[in-house]
């Protein structure tokens, strides 16, 4: 990357920092008058805010995900290096990541058991499906057995836009 990119992107950073700051007081300023329209105006504003960084991260890391995956390997591949120290970056080398899933998941566990590899096999719960099943037993007026389990309620804001 060129070296004027480098200082804009840390000018940015750094702007950002400041700004983050003035926010924070903002946002102390806002809650402090108690007014509930001017703390929900102040959190859409954040959120909007929010929203605009995060699409530039996204951005940026879509760069550096491709230049992980595709550029980087090409050029290594096409120069015939497999591991190289760069100066000033570090020890660079090209590795391989397996992924693989079970698109029929009885037959899966079956193939797994019967070829010794059955030790794979984790029971696991959704930890979503487990707070829906809390929330749906506590509307009955039952609760998940503690110390086996431990629920909580978290409030958040949620804002719809009215059309």
């Amino acid at each position: 990357m060129k070296q004027e990119t480098l200082i804009e992107l840390a000018n940015v950073c750094a702007l950002l920092t400041k700004v983050v700051g003035d926010v924070r007081d903002q946002t102390t300023e806002a809650v402090a008058t108690t007014d509930h329209i001017v703390v929900i105006k102040h959190y859409d504003d954040l959120r909007k805010a929010n929203a605009l960084i995060k699409e530039s991260r996204e951005a940026l890391s879509q760069l550096e995900e491709r230049l992980s995956r595709e550029f980087v390997p090409d050029v290594m591949r096409h120069n015939k290096v497999k591991s190289i120290t760069v100066e000033g970056v570090g020890r660079v080398s090209l590795s391989s990541r397996w992924s693989a899933s079970m698109l029929d998941k009885q037959m899966g566990f079956e193939w797994l058991r019967s070829n010794g590899h059955g030790g794979v096999i984790q029971e696991t719960v959704n930890a979503q499906t487990l707070g829906a099943l809390a929330k749906e037993l506590n509307n009955d007026g039952v609760d998940l057995p503690a110390p086996t389990f431990s629920t909580s309620i978290m409030t958040y804001t949620s804002i719809t836009k009215v059309k």
